[in-house]
């Protein structure tokens, strides 16, 4: 029985090392990076960045609950690159990520929105986007690029416009949903 015992702990210990063993070689092959068959190996530079700050005034969430013809919602945020040091093109997109529209299939094109920007003191690109129907689903509003250490503002606006003539359709309607920027790429 004693035998028995010791058999089970001595396989037992042996087991775990094994699979202690399979996954250190494992993790080491899969973070391991090897450059051959070139002499200018010696000279590639490998670049990462983040998008440093994305600051919403008022946080992220549009709701637009209860709206009527002719009002307006903004939302402002800045993209920036906040490392004075910074080089790198670091291009981002907008999003508008909907959880719930039911006003856009009613509003008969009158739900609109746009963005603007400004800050593009490098030469980097902004998103903009004038008075487009509000998607029914999430959709990207626009790409845009910040060149090393700088900052875009941007104001964000959904309107029901006041086309002059019966829109009690949008009565009762709902839109909500939230604006994100992601990281597309960057570049030297």
């Amino acid at each position: 029985m004693e035998e028995a015992k010791g058999q089970t702990i001595f396989l037992s210990v042996i087991a775990i090392a094994t699979l202690l063993v399979a996954i250190v070689g494992a993790t080491f092959a899969w973070f391991n990076i090897s450059l051959s068959g070139n002499e200018d190996t010696k000279n590639i530079v490998v670049t990462t960045a983040s998008l440093s700050s994305i600051t919403f005034e008022d946080g992220a969430e549009i709701d637009a609950t209860n709206i009527f013809p002719g009002t307006d919602k903004t939302k402002t945020f800045t993209i920036a690159q906040t490392d004075p040091s910074a080089t790198e093109t670091v291009n981002y997109e907008i999003k508008l990520n909907v959880t719930k529209n039911t006003l856009t299939p009613n509003a008969n094109g009158a739900f609109v929105n746009s963005i603007s920007g400004e800050g593009a003191t490098n030469g980097g690109t902004l998103v903009s986007l004038k008075e487009q129907p509000v998607p029914e689903e999430s959709a990207v509003l626009g790409s845009g690029s910040l060149v090393g250490y700088e900052t875009h503002t941007y104001t964000y606006t959904l309107s029901l416009k006041n086309l002059d003539e019966d829109q009690s359709s949008v009565l009762g309607k709902e839109f909500s949903g939230y604006i994100s920027a992601s990281l597309v790429s960057i570049t030297k």
